[in-house]
């Protein structure tokens, strides 16, 4: 299981980093200034910026890639950047976020991304799109939120589309097996997000 949850944390990270990597400048200023302030150091540190970095929304965006590229933080900024909206979906869904369906996410992406924009919303995608179902068929199905391929990055996500998609075959065969490793991902994709906030 540890190497399953591995896979799917590597996976996850090249999903957000070809995401990012297509935010416009001034998208990755607008989703870095939203993040609250109980989350800026935290996402400084991963991004190794120094303090004051989020008083100036015109060089932020620079700033966050240099950071990016420089300590491959793909995983938690994409988390953090997500924060928001993540937490406002799981409010929204109820009982339903363990596992929302494609229909229950179709009903929240118009509200979350007026209020925290699409990009915002894409990065949540990301963050479930391995273990949550619904997430899976959205990822698949919404060319809002297909993963990006280019360049060197799209043999990478091309070889690891197959691949999930090779598992996913596997796991309808197998519902009890499958129910059990979203169970786990869910747990990880928490500890995840958890860390990601608290890390120092």
């Amino acid at each position: 299981m540890a190497v399953s949850t591995s896979r799917d944390t590597i996976l996850i990270e090249r999903r957000y980093a070809a995401v990012l990597d297509t935010l416009s400048d001034q998208s990755l200023a607008t989703l870095t200034m939203a993040v609250g302030e109980k989350l800026r150091d935290p996402l400084a540190k991963v991004l190794g910026l120094p303090a004051g970095s989020f008083n100036d929304a015109s060089t932020i965006a620079g700033k966050v890639r240099a950071g990016l590229a420089a300590r491959k933080a793909y995983l938690d900024v994409g988390i953090l950047l997500a924060e928001g909206a993540t937490e406002k979906a799981i409010e929204m869904l109820g009982d339903r976020s363990d596992d929302p369906s494609l229909e229950d996410l179709q009903m929240i992406i118009t509200p979350l991304s007026e209020e925290f924009t699409l990009d915002a919303v894409r990065l949540m995608a990301v963050q479930y799109s391995v273990s949550l179902g619904g997430f899976r068929k959205l990822v698949a199905s919404d060319e809002r939120f297909a993963i990006p391929t280019s360049g060197a990055k799209a043999a990478v996500a091309s070889a690891a589309a197959a691949k999930d998609e090779a598992a996913q075959a596997e796991k309808r065969r197998l519902r009890a097996e499958r129910k059990e490793k979203d169970r786990q991902a869910r747990q990880t994709a928490e500890a995840q997000r958890r860390a990601a906030r608290g890390r120092q």
